[in-house]
């Protein structure tokens, strides 16, 4: 998780490390040229709170601390878009202009998305899904399409991931879920019912599930096992289009099949070339 998203939930903080993380977020412009004597004196708290709080975030100390979010500023400045997520083009524009916001729109949410990723949570999720003995993912509407394609190319790596949403049978695949198995919630602003009502009952049974979401701090989202977070940049109901949600999704997807794919690289690519060597997968697919 990112530096900043820790210092804005202040999950687990003492009233000091609350402090600290509120003037860090108030002062993103100075805060880089303070040295810890500095930091400590401005939040009227000690050398050793601001040691203790760069530890809960789990880093060495004070100067890693300085050096990763000194990286996330910079990444931040970079990925400040220029084109509207919810209205990317006007109606005044070419097609070719639409096309060219378009893209820009798409390198912008991945560029964005990117940002966000973290190496531990990327590993941690590609192994839980690698271990699971069934997958079930929980996605409605656009999304819901984005899981499809993720299950299609699982499929390829002998995964066979059920969408637990399909047809509405949500609540009788919840039910039979069980600790050998995983869930993933694909929601952008993670606030069904139906999710928080699964996602308690996994909780409780202690099955492991991970949500993809652009709301870190809903219930949803705090219930979750893992939570990877992506840019939160469309009005629920004021856009054109789902262009930069669905793109985030499919692209942290699309991260998180190659990971797995990584893990069993070479069994995966030899699965893969007997496949279409096979006779029988040739002559079904000659007749599509």
């Amino acid at each position: 998780m990112k530096i900043l998203t820790q210092l804005s939930e202040m999950h687990n903080f003492t009233p000091n490390e609350k402090s600290i993380a509120a003037y860090i977020l108030m002062h993103k412009e100075s805060i880089l040229h303070l040295n810890i004597q500095e930091l400590a004196k401005a939040t009227y708290t000690s050398h050793s709170a601001v040691n203790r709080l760069t530890h809960k975030l789990g880093l060495s100390g004070f100067k890693e601390f300085i050096i990763k979010l000194a990286r996330e500023f910079q990444q931040y400045t970079q990925n400040i878009s220029s084109v509207d997520p919810n209205y990317p083009f006007s109606d005044e524009e070419s097609p070719l202009q639409v096309a060219k916001e378009i893209a820009e729109l798409m390198k912008e949410t991945i560029d964005k998305t990117f940002a966000y990723m973290d190496d531990d949570l990327l590993s941690q999720t590609a192994m839980m899904l690698d271990q699971a003995k069934r997958i079930f993912i929980y996605a409605l509407g656009d999304s819901q399409i984005r899981a499809k394609s993720f299950q299609n190319k699982m499929i390829k790596i002998n995964k066979y991931v059920v969408i637990a949403t399909e047809l509405y049978e949500w609540a009788y695949h919840t039910v039979n879920l069980t600790e050998a198995d995983c869930a993933i919630f694909l929601t952008y602003h993670g606030k069904s019912p139906i999710y928080v009502r699964a996602a308690q009952h996994f909780r409780r049974e202690q099955i492991p599930f991970i949500t993809i979401t652009a709301t870190s701090q809903s219930e949803l989202a705090k219930l979750s096992t893992l939570c990877i977070q992506v840019p939160n940049d469309e009005v629920k109901h004021a856009k054109i289009g789902t262009f930069s949600s669905q793109i985030a999704f499919e692209y942290v997807l699309n991260v998180i099949y190659s990971c797995i794919y990584k893990i069993s690289y070479s069994i995966n690519r030899e699965s893969a070339v007997q496949s279409l060597k096979s006779s029988y997968v040739n002559e079904m697919m000659n007749d599509l």
